[in-house]
């Protein structure tokens, strides 16, 4: 049996998807409070990165008019959430993936509309 083929170009179109997901994200955060509890944040944060690790891939030639849309995004978030003393997914996670505020702030924040199992749970955060 033949191993399967290599994949192929990266596609710009799924940047893109992930731009709009974290522009529409961010949109939400601004207008009302965060309402879900620790690992829906995980999960949207999480998008975000998805972003670093595709942005190499891709000019902002390329990208088109979804570059301004993410800076856009993401200088909304910044104006909707707070600095975290920490890491959202932990200190061991943070060091293991090699994280840092400087340069994955996406996860060193939190909503600044936040609620109280949310808060709760950033709590327990180490």
């Amino acid at each position: 049996m033949k191993p399967p083929p290599p994949p192929g170009p990266p596609d710009v179109a799924e940047l893109q998807d992930l731009i709009d997901q974290w522009a529409g994200f961010a949109q939400d955060l601004e207008r009302q409070d965060y309402s879900f509890d620790l690992d829906n944040w995980l999960n949207d944060v999480d998008v975000r990165e998805l972003i670093l690790e595709a942005l190499p891939m891709f000019s902002r030639e390329e990208m088109g008019d979804h570059a301004l849309k993410l800076d856009a995004a993401d200088r909304i978030f910044m104006a909707a959430t707070r600095d975290f003393k920490r890491c959202v997914w932990g200190h061991g996670t943070a060091r293991k993936e090699n994280w840092t505020p400087q340069k994955n702030w996406w996860y060193f924040r939190t909503p600044a509309r936040s609620n109280a199992q949310l808060e709760d749970e950033l709590a327990t955060v180490r």
